[in-house]
């Protein structure tokens, strides 16, 4: 406040001064915003890896049992892989189980990771050939993103099935507000890029920059922040665990057709 008052201070009419006075109070308050976004950044960025350790150290444990129990056996390796991979990517036990549900999330999940693709220009520099490459099919896919979500969203609020858990909800919320407003601004309220990424590579870096100006870009980026602590860690460990499901499957098959 009374650096504030100092500065209006250097100007003659009182015009200037209230003008000063207000430009002063905006800078403070965004400066405040930028620290605090800044901190709950490294404060998900920590979440993010603590959650996702304790969730490794638990599979491992799981995995190590399993390994000490009666052997089992011989399994088929390349073939378990292939239909992991088939499993994986095109989401098969859902397209057996739920073809309306499987269109969408297979475009959701498909779109999803094109947007995040798009998106690592901003942490890397210079950026790789690919990324660069990927960018228009990254626009598209965030249109597409944000459409599917919503199509999944409702097949399951009205479907009489419980797919999903309420912390499902929010998390789906938060990925919809997150496209949302990732949409907003890319056709109505465009931040500065330049300052966008000078941000986050400060965030990477350890050397935080100023926040880029833009309401839509601190509510885009604070729903982020918000996501990443809740984020499903399951998917992190879901391609071993569906590796090791096969081949327990393969090894069923092959003792039930020896007997």
């Amino acid at each position: 406040m009374g650096q504030d008052v100092s500065q209006a201070s250097h100007f003659s009419s009182p015009l200037q001064r209230i003008a000063a006075l207000i430009i002063g109070r905006i800078y403070g308050r965004v400066k405040t915003m930028t620290m605090i976004l800044i901190a709950i950044a490294y404060l998900a960025y920590a979440a993010f890896w603590v959650r996702l350790s304790l969730h490794a150290v638990v599979w491992l444990r799981a995995a190590r049992q399993q390994a000490a129990g009666p052997a089992a056996a011989p399994g088929k390796p390349l073939h378990a892989f292939a239909m992991t991979l088939i499993d994986l990517l095109l989401f098969r036990r859902l397209f057996a189980s739920n073809k309306p549900l499987w269109l969408g999330s297979w475009a959701f999940h498909t779109a999803f990771f094109i947007v995040i693709l798009r998106h690592l220009r901003y942490f890397l520099e210079p950026v790789p050939d690919f990324i660069v490459q990927v960018q228009p099919f990254g626009v598209f896919a965030g249109y597409l993103m944000a459409f599917s979500l919503a199509y999944v969203i409702f097949l399951r609020a009205v479907t009489k099935t419980k797919y999903v858990s309420y912390q499902n909800y929010l998390i789906l919320g938060l990925v919809f507000l997150i496209s949302a407003t990732g949409l907003l601004m890319r056709n109505y309220f465009p931040p500065d890029l330049v300052d966008v990424k000078s941000f986050v590579m400060g965030l990477v870096a350890m050397r935080p920059a100023p926040l880029p100006a833009g309401f839509f870009f601190s509510l885009h980026f604070f729903f982020v922040l918000l996501l990443v602590p809740f984020l499903p860690f399951h998917l992190f460990t879901a391609p071993f665990v569906a590796f090791e499901a096969r081949k327990r499957e393969f090894r069923l098959d092959k003792v039930m057709h020896d007997r």
